[in-house]
């Protein structure tokens, strides 16, 4: 969860007077490094004096500049950010191929959402979670990436659509928007029912304003809805467009099990409505199914699981209590057959890791690394690579049981 961290940045950023300047009032340029194998940050100066400057992190394999209008602040120490850092570099190195295939990634407790956007960058559809209220970090971050998470769709003004205004409180222009557009959300002025918006798909003005709902009535014009744009796989040397959903999860197994079927719904969606603006694709043949050896057949309608779950900086006793318990859960209730969890530590004072690391270690194998010494050689980043035991681990399991069921080292019922 990022409730307590975001927080924590927030008293950070009140307590920093922004990047550091000369005697001119000209930005102090850090060199453009870090502590990362993939990933290079540095500060962009607007034109405007008087704006704050944008933090870029660029991604030369994608090739990518990620824009970060909400982040850590300037001068944060490794420990701040290393666990985000630590997850990326690692997802990358190692998981590439997955994420330009365009599997599916969750990120649970994804605050401002540094590792979602590098893997959708790289091509993978993405899913970032956290608590409802810690979510706007990451709207912004994914908004200003080409991700928008404020979509609306036009549902009033009939077949000849809904009219457009070039200004806000400008007179109704002869142009409308199409019936079934999705537009982005610029501006929102709800007490004044008008929207400033990006169309994305229909036809019509590219921008301008709309009214949300009918003068004369309480029939809405448009409605807010959950689809994005599909994801695009990669072609040769070509990378992928991945897609990104920001939604709120508590950490609950049987409600993010829901969540996996939604974004099937989602996709599906996205896909039939791209469908319908490119050429009818051509009919396919009925393909025959082949069972294989060690498939997992799961029932009809049961949804696609997690090809990757990542989380950082997530277990911190005195700051989230032992909600670890519940994250284990979470993951052990997504995480498919094949996938794989990626998920870093950072060490304080009774932050309870080892109790998450042995409840971890019931049902999951993995494997521990410590990412990169910290500078200041205080606090440390952990990085655990989990996944399900082999079927060769399961089978070796089965045969070396005792077949007493009165075995006290088993539970009663197990067997």
């Amino acid at each position: 969860m990022a409730v307590s961290r975001r927080s924590l940045k927030l008293e950070l950023q009140g307590s920093q007077k922004g990047p550091e300047r000369d005697r001119n009032g000209k930005l102090v340029v850090p060199s453009t490094t870090s502590p990362s194998h993939h990933l290079f940050f540095r500060w962009e100066e607007q034109g405007d004096e008087e704006a704050e400057p944008t933090f870029l992190c660029e991604i030369p394999t994608a090739p990518r500049i990620l824009r970060l209008v909400r982040q850590l602040p300037h001068g944060s120490s490794f420990s701040d950010w290393g666990p985000m850092v630590a997850v990326c570099d690692y997802a990358m190195e190692v998981h590439r191929q997955l994420l330009r295939s365009g599997k599916r990634v969750v990120e649970l407790g994804c605050g401002v959402g540094l590792p979602s956007l590098v893997c959708a960058s790289m091509g993978a559809r993405v899913l970032a979670t956290d608590l409802p209220q810690a979510l706007e970090d990451l709207e912004k971050n994914g908004a200003a990436n080409g991700w928008p998470q404020k979509i609306w769709k036009v549902v009033g003004g009939g077949s000849e659509g809904i009219p457009v205004t070039k200004e806000r409180g400008g007179k109704i222009e002869k142009e409308r928007l199409s019936h079934g557009a999705l537009v982005e959300e610029l501006e929102l002025k709800q007490d004044l029912n008008i929207m400033r918006y990006r169309r994305m798909t229909g036809k019509g003005p590219k921008e301008g304003w709309v009214q949300l709902v009918r003068p004369s009535g309480i029939k809405p014009l448009l409605v807010k809805i959950e689809l994005r744009p599909p994801a695009q796989k990669a072609q040769g040397q070509d990378m992928g467009v991945g897609s990104l959903i920001v939604t709120p999860l508590r950490w609950d197994a049987e409600e993010a099990l829901k969540l996996m079927g939604r974004m099937d719904e989602l996709e599906a969606a996205a896909e039939a409505l791209q469908m319908q603006q490119a050429l009818p694709p051509e009919p396919k043949k009925p393909e025959k199914f082949i069972m294989l050896p060690g498939q997992i057949v799961r029932p009809e309608g049961f949804p696609k699981l997690a090809d990757l779950v990542i989380s950082s900086d997530c277990v911190c006793e005195p700051a989230y209590g032992e909600t670890w318990e519940q994250l284990v859960e979470v993951i052990e209730k997504i995480l498919a057959p094949n996938g794989h969890a990626i998920i870093s530590l950072r060490r304080r004072s009774y932050d309870g890791i080892e109790k998450f690391v042995m409840r971890l270690a019931r049902n999951l194998r993995f494997q521990r690394y410590r990412y990169r010494k910290s500078p200041e050689n205080v606090d440390g980043v952990d990085l655990i690579c989990a996944a399900w035991p082999g079927k060769n681990e399961q089978f070796e399991q089965s045969v070396d049981s005792p077949r007493n069921p009165r075995d006290s080292q088993y539970a009663e019922g197990e067997f």
